[in-house]
């Protein structure tokens, strides 16, 4: 059987159905890991330092934020054309660009913490080291003025690997600064 037998007999529309199918199980897999990770409702305790519980609230909101990426970027069926090669590249980046925004964001608001609060966070083994691959990493190219006419796509195993350890750390951090012990002369 030839290739044009082939795709007028019929297989074409199956092949496309099973891209298809694949890649909403794909989806849909990461979109409940993501509803596992971020269902539940931030509870601040009251007797939580205001600078700090601050921080849990933006801290929650950038967990909440990573998910942009992943979301908004969907590999295609069938190979693409160059114009919509790069819409995606663009989609891709301009969400990548948005979650570095938040995180440098959340990181300048932990440099604005007093000592007391910082030594707080290093007692609870809390650090920033962690997310600094999502900062410096999940780029398409090396070269930010790429000017293809095809560009590389984005990898979105990788992204998605980097942005679900990003949110663990996160949760972590989160958790941690949330189980802060009482401190009686607030």
């Amino acid at each position: 059987m030839s290739w044009a037998m082939a795709v007028t007999g019929g297989a074409a529309p199956i092949y496309v159905g099973y891209r298809w199918w694949r890649r909403h199980q794909r989806e849909q897999q990461i979109l409940q890991e993501l509803d596992e990770v971020n269902d539940e409702a931030l509870q601040i305790p009251e007797h939580l330092d205001p600078q700090l519980a601050a921080l849990a609230r933006q801290t929650h909101r950038l967990r909440l934020e990573l998910e942009t990426p992943v979301r908004r970027i969907r590999a295609p069926l069938l190979s693409e054309t160059p114009w919509a090669r790069r819409q995606r590249c663009d989609e891709y980046d301009a969400a990548l660009y948005e979650v570095r925004q938040a995180i440098w964001e959340w990181l300048r608001s932990l440099r604005r913490l007093g000592v007391k609060e910082r030594r707080l966070l290093g007692d609870l083994g809390l650090s920033v080291a962690p997310f600094r691959r999502l900062l410096f990493g999940c780029d398409r190219t090396d070269d930010v003025w790429e000017q293809v006419v095809y560009a590389r796509a984005p990898n979105l195993d990788l992204v998605w690997t980097e942005v679900r350890r990003t949110i663990s750390e996160l949760e972590r951090f989160e958790r941690a600064l949330l189980s802060a012990p009482v401190d009686p002369y607030r």
